[in-house]
């Protein structure tokens, strides 16, 4: 501008026109800038979807790339290790990026400690992590899964990825998967110290959400076992008090003859979820993902598959009139309610039975839940006892028969077997184990008793410790109801009632559900239902209460001081009359 004064007119207009572009190029690149940063920042709401530690569901729903929290609908890319690997699963539609890192020379002489992306047995790369996480921080909105085979690259890795979070880079999910456990049919230790490698992601990285897993083998008809119950809680004592989300790859072929030990892992915190993977020659079967699928939360599965399977079980998945199968001693969610739904749903139903000995027919009203059947013998004093169902004035009906009966009914329903006579309990426990050999027990299945054990022993009872001994020999796909004698309950459930049931019950490994009478609930201890829903992640309550004990405005007060505890694992089992007077007392308040 100084040459304004004695410049030639085209030596003014030339600066004029400098100043002009100077400007127009200075704003062009403001407006570039603030478009490029509003960009990066649009697609990622609400903040709590869009860092490190989200949940992978929440982040897909707030892109807009799923419509509901369903792992089912989350797709993969493997491998994208190279550039060009790299490169083709950011141009495709892939949800959710698999890579594997480790350190350039990895175990030689030429090893430099930079992380680079490679599947052992490579130990070179035409990629650097730090490229990796450029090029998918800057280009796409997918998330992050990076899997560690050796601990060398984890620390340094880890700190490239902190550096990013610091500097607001990262706002989406980060998985670090490593195998540090020993799994079924490996014979050699090779997996990552389990340790060194929680330690390491605690100091450096707990943004992250924890893929912790097992290595596996297969090879049939040797090698061909599947998960056992010793290598899951072993897993869960490691990453049970850790605060982050924990997703456990499991090999999905053998998952199904493993259930329920996945069922029981399932249950022990919100936080975990499984990502089922396929080998690429493992016999894997669209029923036996059905089943899991069956058994879970939308949520709580994700499904890393190769086609065609895949899409064969999306298919099938999707019929909503195909015929479910649940496991017998999973919970009542999802077979008759949902993750949050209300336990005053769950409706107890008592049979009737007509014809005669030998024609003897279940009858059932026309609705859904948990069909209570009382069990005694046929011959207490025969050889082979048969358990039979007794309803008052009808002719009884062998266990074996109802539920054969029961095997044939649609809708949604589970069995309540209340063993009336204790020297019925292992007869009854040995068809259910015979009919789920069968396939013929599609159903949740509770086995419940009123128990005589310490300060509530009363002759004439299921003795406590055979009652839960009983159900581990010789079949423990159930959910236990034990529940207290009436003669015991004087006083109402006293302190020490409590606590000599939740002594025999330490160390339970299936769900249970303590039967609670309503009647005796106002005499009672403060804080039942919260000391007995506190003795286990799989605990629930049931309150019952019958006709011939008194009428609903007697026990009024004690149901709705229990549901005011928890909507969703304490059930009622009342008379139908009394169930829609609670409906409206609860639809009142």
């Amino acid at each position: 501008m100084a040459c304004l004064k004695g410049c030639s007119n085209s030596q003014k207009k030339w600066a004029i026109a400098s100043g002009v572009s100077v400007a127009l190029v200075f704003a062009i690149g403001m407006a570039l800038s603030f478009t490029l940063q509003q960009h990066k920042h649009a697609g990622c709401q609400p903040e709590a979807a869009c860092r490190p530690d989200a949940d992978m569901l929440d982040y897909l729903l707030s892109q807009g790339r799923i419509n509901q929290r369903d792992g089912l609908l989350v797709t993969w890319y493997h491998r994208a290790n190279t550039l060009a690997a790299m490169e083709a699963a950011l141009s495709g539609d892939s949800m959710v990026l698999e890579a594997d890192v480790t350190v350039e020379g990895f175990n030689t002489i030429n090893e430099t400690g930079v992380p680079i992306m490679a599947h052992p047995p490579d130990i070179y790369s035409d990629n650097t992590l730090q490229h990796w996480l450029e090029s998918v921080l800057t280009t796409s909105q997918k998330g992050i899964k990076l899997d560690f085979k050796s601990l060398n690259s984890l620390g340094p890795s880890l700190d490239i990825l902190r550096q990013l979070t610091k500097s607001g880079r990262v706002q989406r999910p980060v998985w670090i998967n490593a195998d540090i456990l020993k799994g079924p049919n490996v014979p050699i230790s090779i997996e990552v110290n389990a340790t060194s490698f929680l330690a390491i992601v605690q100091e450096k990285y707990p943004e992250a959400t924890l893929s912790p897993g097992w290595t596996t083998f297969y090879l049939p008809p040797i090698l061909n076992r599947t998960y056992t119950r010793a290598m899951v809680e072993e897993m869960h004592s490691l990453v049970g008090e850790l605060p982050q989300k924990v997703t456990f790859p499991v090999r999905a072929f053998m998952t199904r003859s493993a259930w329920p030990h996945f069922s029981w892992l399932l249950d022990q915190s919100d936080r975990y979820t499984l990502t089922l993977w396929q080998g690429d020659k493992d016999p894997m079967l669209v029923d036996d993902l059905l089943y899991i699928r069956d058994n879970t939360a939308p949520h709580q599965i994700y499904y890393d598959l190769f086609e065609p399977i895949l899409s064969q079980f999306k298919k099938l998945a999707a019929n909503t009139t195909r015929k479910q199968v649940y496991y017998t001693g999973g919970s009542l969610i999802p077979a008759l309610l949902s993750p949050e739904g209300d336990g005053l749903s769950v409706e107890w139903l008592v049979p009737g039975i007509q014809g005669n000995e030998s024609t003897a027919t279940l009858i059932l009203p026309e609705r859904e839940g948990m069909i209570l059947l009382d069990i005694g013998l046929q011959d207490p004093a025969a050889k082979d006892p048969v358990p039979v169902v007794r309803v008052p004035e009808a002719p009884s009906l062998t266990l074996e028969s109802c539920l054969l009966q029961l095997a044939t009914r649609p809708g949604r329903w589970g069995v309540h077997l209340h063993i009336a006579e204790p020297t019925a309990l292992r007869p009854s426990l040995a068809v259910l184990a015979h009919l789920s050999t069968l396939g013929h027990l599609p159903r949740p299945v509770w086995v419940g008793a009123t128990l005589s054990h310490g300060s509530f022993e009363v002759s004439g009872h299921v003795a406590g410790r055979e009652f839960f001994a009983a159900v581990d020999e010789v079949f423990p796909h159930v959910t236990v109801a034990p529940g207290w004698p009436e003669e015991a309950l004087g006083s109402g459930y006293s302190e020490q009632l409590l606590t000599d049931m939740l002594e025999l019950c330490q160390g339970l490994w299936q769900p249970v559900s303590f039967q609670l009478q309503a009647g005796r609930l106002d005499q009672s201890v403060a804080g039942v239902v919260t000391k007995l829903l506190a003795a286990s992640p799989r605990a629930t309550v049931t309150v019952e209460h019958s006709s011939a004990r008194g009428s609903y405005a007697a026990v009024r007060a004690g149901l709705l001081a229990a549901r005011a505890m928890n909507k969703t694992q304490v059930y009622y089992r009342l008379p139908q009359d009394f169930r829609e007077d609670l409906l409206a007392d609860v639809g009142r308040n």
